[in-house]
């Protein structure tokens, strides 16, 4: 609903004034980002390299010593004074501006940093300094009680962290500089591990980001009065000012009348998006290639110049596009672009169907791409149509002015597509072509993929399979160009580097069962091959099992031979991710190719998920009883306390996701909204006695079939534990393995394996060559089979 209100002065009408706090920051998420790197380098240091930084803090504490005792004690109360200056000045200052509500955070970021830091302590940081204290015999001079401990440093940095956001610049740089002035104290005068301060700035980073996320942070979208003054300063005389909801490109649209009766439009970017296109940079400089990762600006003022120019060049090569008035920025740092206001509206899918539009919009590129410029982002959002039916061309934000051709193939494939979407590959290649003629089309082949695209329109690609595929046939066939292999945008694939992160902790794993290699190379050279033939069946036979209890996970019948190819194929698929995710969304897939509404799908995904877990947890605990011993292996059941521990830090881990305003609205909604509507679902399945009868029988059946596989290994072998022991074993590996952030727990489930088998005695070599038989068996060979089927169902329409 637009709301109008009037300013203190002029009476300047003001329509959706932006709001004043915002549940979600990306200088919060970037700060917290960084928070994290220094933690984890903080910890990571402490953990790998003890000698050396036991050696550094030694250093530091004897140079310390050396001082006079006048100097040392001045560095001690300058640091004292400074560590309780800090908050201090921080919270009166928003106590005189009224912000009881802040301060309140500031309090709480506090004591959270404060509790985290002596976590961090306990948990992750060796403690040697105050043997060397001793030694020194300095304990009375350096004690806690009379230095701020990095507790306390973890502390003011998080309540500098939470401050900032309501304070003006001038305040902010003034606490930072302070804090730096304390690190560099507290480095000076050691009394605690020196380099606690890196493990100590990053939880204060960390806390204090996760208070901003949670509660919200200031925006930093000038209000009103702010936005008018900075155009009156320009020359301006806006009389109604109104806030658009357009956002396609990140920037921030306010449109406004003058004083002459003449419309005009601001684009704005605020710091906030700057850190925001900073972490995009960062990621995309990490997976893409160089060519796909934007400019990156010194200021946002020359970004905006950027813009100017392009907008400033492509209208004087005869592109219709707003007419550049003036750029400008605010008191607190946001930098706009003022141009007058075209007499158009946004394009739509329906304004497509015209021809003359079409022809319009290919002209529009020709001419922009004749002046040297690549759009970068031709995306629907970026067009206008006024009324009669000529296109004008906007968001010139990532535009080249240089651009070299993969750049100008881009812009023809971005539009080629989204025309596609409209009229279909035939018509939108034919027009595409009459314009630009078949070099220019040909040249956009290499560049229809989704990657290229921008994010809005390979949204809109997503639904529509083989899009691309169908425009690249056509454009071929059209221009008698032959088929070109797709441009390389990706530096690092996302399943490589999980490849190469499984295979890594798989090899370290495994490398200190491996020492003894010679036992088990001898076990595998007494191996029985019949026991070996028994595991494969087994092996088998779990596919089997998985088939029945997924039909009586779905209230629907389904077919045998589908369902059994879904099961294998679920075996490659689950190599894209941990804990079976991969699988999951193929067979969610499969239920979806055979009518099953996407709720009742995932509901169906889920409760065959639960049953199996179910299943396991009995087996475990009958094995458990039946081996006679509640020390399975070497691993000792947790107590109590350990496991009420465990409950309660990852319920507070939940809480503070739940209270996280986008995590709560893209995670949690959709996710209740899912089970609730899937709910019928379950309720259908558990009305059937048949069903649930498949459901837990082939649920139990998978995990006996798993349990014979690594029996039968193990007696391939020559044997050496009874049945219930091996069940005991693996089913209690299994769990500790599942955890693992590897496909099939791929490394963990193996050293899990080994250690429990020879905690019950087992020979080594035999439990390792046991172990390698049966991933062999289980997890290996079937991977060439479920890559088969994959492709199979993929050919059939069944994916």
């Amino acid at each position: 609903m637009v709301t109008g209100t009037s300013t203190a002065a002029d009476d300047v009408v003001v329509f959706d004034a932006p709001p004043s706090r915002r549940p979600f920051s990306s200088t919060d998420v970037l700060r917290l980002v960084v928070g994290l790197l220094v933690l984890a380098a903080g910890i990571l240091v402490a953990k790998l390299a003890r000698s050396t930084v036991a050696g550094v803090e030694a250093d530091l504490v004897s140079a310390f010593a050396r001082l006079p005792d006048g100097i040392e004690q001045a560095v001690l109360r300058t640091a004292q004074f400074a560590t309780s200056l800090l908050p201090t000045v921080a919270l009166v200052v928003l106590l005189v501006q009224r912000r009881w509500k802040v301060a309140g955070l500031l309090l709480l970021a506090g004591f959270l940093a404060n509790l985290a830091m002596v976590a961090a302590d306990v948990l992750a940081m060796d403690r040697v300094l105050d043997e060397l204290l001793q030694q020194m015999d300095r304990s009375d001079a350096l004690d806690g009680r009379e230095f701020p401990q990095s507790d306390v440093i973890a502390s003011t940095v998080a309540m500098v962290v939470v401050a900032s956001p309501w304070l003006s610049r001038r305040w902010k740089r003034t606490l930072w500089w302070a804090v730096g002035v304390l690190v560099v104290l507290r480095l000076i005068a050691v009394s605690h591990p020196a380099l606690d301060l890196v493990v100590a700035f990053g939880i204060g980073l960390t806390v204090g980001s996760l208070v901003l996320l949670v509660f919200g942070s200031p925006s930093t979208e000038p209000a009103p009065d702010e936005l008018l003054d900075a155009l009156r300063s320009d020359g301006f005389d806006p009389r109604v000012l109104e806030r658009s909801d357009e956002r396609s490109d990140g920037a921030l649209r306010y449109t406004f009348v003058d004083g002459t009766g003449e419309s005009f439009v601001v684009t704005l970017r605020t710091p906030d998006e700057r850190d925001a296109d900073l972490l995009a940079r960062w990621y995309r400089s990490i997976r893409f290639r160089a060519s796909e990762v934007d400019t990156s600006y010194a200021s946002l003022q020359r970004r905006i110049e950027h813009e100017a120019l392009v907008l400033s060049l492509a209208r004087t090569a005869g592109v219709r596009t707003r007419r550049f008035r003036r750029i400008g920025s605010t008191a607190r740092g946001s930098a706009y672009l003022v141009a007058a206001e075209a007499p158009a509206r946004p394009a739509t899918t329906d304004d497509l169907g015209s021809t003359s539009l079409l022809e319009d919009l290919w002209q529009q590129v020709r001419a922009l791409h004749a002046a040297g410029i690549a759009h970068r982002g031709l995306s629907l959002e970026a067009f206008r149509v006024d009324d009669e039916g000529d296109a004008w061309m906007g968001h010139f934000d990532r535009a080249s002015i240089a651009p070299d051709d993969r750049e100008l193939a881009r812009d023809v494939a971005v539009l080629l597509t989204e025309t596609a979407l409209v009229v279909g590959p035939d018509r939108a290649t034919t027009v595409a072509i009459e314009v630009l003629g078949p070099a220019a089309v040909a040249g956009a082949m290499r560049m229809l993929q989704p990657l290229a695209l921008p994010p809005m329109t390979r949204a809109r690609v997503k639904p529509t399979k083989g899009i691309l595929d169908e425009i690249r046939s056509e454009v071929s066939e059209r221009t008698d160009a032959p088929a070109v292999q797709l441009d390389e945008l990706e530096r690092i694939k996302p399943r490589t580097l999980l490849v190469i992160g499984a295979s890594t902790l798989a090899f370290y794993s495994l490398l200190p069962q491996l020492a003894n290699l010679q036992d088990t190379v001898d076990a595998f050279g007494h191996a029985r091959p019949a026991w070996i033939l028994g595991a494969l069946a087994a092996s088998v036979l779990t596919y089997a099992f998985a088939t029945i209890s997924f039909q009586g996970a779905v209230a629907d019948p389904l077919p045998f031979a589908p369902t059994f190819r879904a099961q294998v194929a679920a075996s490659f698929a689950g190599l894209v991710g941990p804990a079976g995710a991969g699988g999951f969304a193929l067979t969610a897939r499969f239920l979806e190719r055979v009518g099953v509404p996407p709720a009742e799908a995932g509901a169906s995904v889920a409760v065959n998920a639960i049953a199996g877990f179910a299943a396991h947890l009995a087996l475990m605990g009958g094995f458990i009883v039946l081996a006679g011993s509640g020390d399975v292996g070497g691993f000792s059941l947790p107590d109590s306390s350990t496991v009420l521990l465990v409950a309660t830090v990852v319920m507070v881990v939940l809480g503070v996701l739940v209270a996280i305003g986008p995590v709560r609205r893209r995670v949690v909604s959709p996710l209740w909204a899912t089970v609730r509507q899937g709910f019928g679902q379950v309720k259908a399945v558990f009305t059937s006695p048949a069903r649930v009868a498949a459901l837990f029988g082939g649920s139990f059946g998978i995990t006996l079939a798993y349990v014979a596989a690594i029996w039968f290994c193990v007696e391939a072998f020559g044997g050496g534990l009874t049945l219930p022991q091996i069940g005991a074993a693996y089913l209690v590996a299994v769990a500790l393995a599942s955890v693992a952030p590897t496909p099939g727990g791929l490394g963990a489930l193996e050293s899990a394996m080994i250690a429990a088998f020879t905690g019950f005695g087992l020979a080594d070599g035999v439990a390792v060559s046991a172990t390698l038989t049966f991933r062999l068996a289980t997890f290996w060979l079937p991977i060439l089979p479920g890559w088969i089927s994959f492709n199979w169902m993929q050919r059939n329409d069944e994916l």
